[in-house]
């Protein structure tokens, strides 16, 4: 990686941890780029180089924990156990930052940063699913996707940890025992 590549990646990191810090203390529906820029350090001009619209920058924020996940330390190894794998990785980094789990319940741009991530998490799901024998353009595979979203995504954590009280360990485990048995339940229906 070249020092400009490198130097172009802190920059970006900088911007969207800025992003989460301010989500994380409460400001999510008061989020301006202005107080990316103080937060980060980073010029408004900068922010706009990287990020042409709030909308972009926000986006992009949603989908930073997976992008960690999948970029430096996620290799699939297309066995059964590459969604518990992911799961596992995924909630290990969004445990840190279950601040901005929470406000993502609560608010309007909360809930369009969870709509940002969503067609991702259905075209990762869709690809993974055929190893099953399920065919995710059915019926069954389609409600499938729907309840794997479900039972894997950050609100389902929050939901485990927060209101069941299940430590995170724990909660991962739960979401992955239910993500595998509603596969099987779909491959069966669909064979």
């Amino acid at each position: 990686m070249s020092l400009r590549t490198e130097q172009r990646e802190l920059t970006r990191t900088k911007i969207l941890q800025a992003v989460l810090d301010l989500v994380a203390a409460d400001a999510l529906d008061d989020l301006s780029v202005p107080a990316v820029a103080r937060r980060s350090g980073v010029s408004l001009a900068t922010i706009y180089r990287y990020f042409p619209t709030k909308d972009a920058l926000i986006a992009a924020a949603a989908r930073e924990p997976a992008r960690t996940v999948f970029g430096e330390r996620f290799t699939p190894r297309g066995d059964d156990d590459e969604l518990g794998t992911f799961v596992r990785m995924m909630w290990a980094e969004l445990a840190g930052n279950l601040p901005l789990l929470r406000h993502q319940i609560s608010s309007a741009a909360g809930r369009e940063m969870r709509r940002a991530r969503l067609d991702e998490s259905r075209r990762m799901l869709a690809d993974y699913l055929p190893r099953f024998g399920v065919d995710p353009a059915t019926p069954a595979g389609e409600r499938l996707i729907a309840a794997l979203i479900t039972m894997t995504g950050s609100l389902a954590l929050v939901e485990l940890h927060d209101r069941q009280e299940l430590p995170v360990d724990e909660a991962v485990e739960t979401a992955i025992w239910a993500a595998r048995a509603l596969i099987e339940s779909a491959r069966r229906e669909q064979a």
